[in-house]
């Protein structure tokens, strides 16, 4: 990975900053509406908070903990994973001929989770 400069490690520590304050601002209009969908909002902008916490510690900068090779870890989340894909194959499918915006919000989550499943086996690969 490509060094990141001071520069853009500042950029990045002042977007968690803003990611934190709208986070506070939507739970606040949630409380308010109840309207589910900021509460959705609100799981992105933390979601969006933490990728940038991940780049900045992938720079050396954010003390990475080392991971270890563990067999039994890397079998469980590698199952995890193409069980969380399997099921975002079959919405997809489902979501060809049911129009659901809900079921479109699902299926980017399970994307995210797919990806961070995969992320978790290759540490202990």
């Amino acid at each position: 990975m490509t060094q990141v400069e001071k520069t853009q490690i500042d950029q990045l520590k002042a977007l968690m900053g803003e990611f934190k304050r709208l986070q506070k601002q939507l739970q606040a209009i949630h409380k308010k509406t109840g309207y589910e969908d900021l509460a959705h909002g609100v799981l992105a902008l933390q979601i969006a908070e933490h990728t940038v916490e991940e780049t900045i510690e992938h720079t050396g900068l954010g003390g990475e903990i080392r991971h270890k090779p563990n067999l039994s870890a890397y079998r469980k989340t590698k199952n995890w994973y193409r069980i969380v894909k399997e099921i975002k194959n079959q919405a997809g499918k489902f979501l060809e001929t049911h129009a659901s915006e809900d079921l479109e919000t699902a299926l980017k989550a399970l994307e995210i989770a797919a990806g961070s499943l995969e992320e978790v086996a290759e540490h202990y690969e």
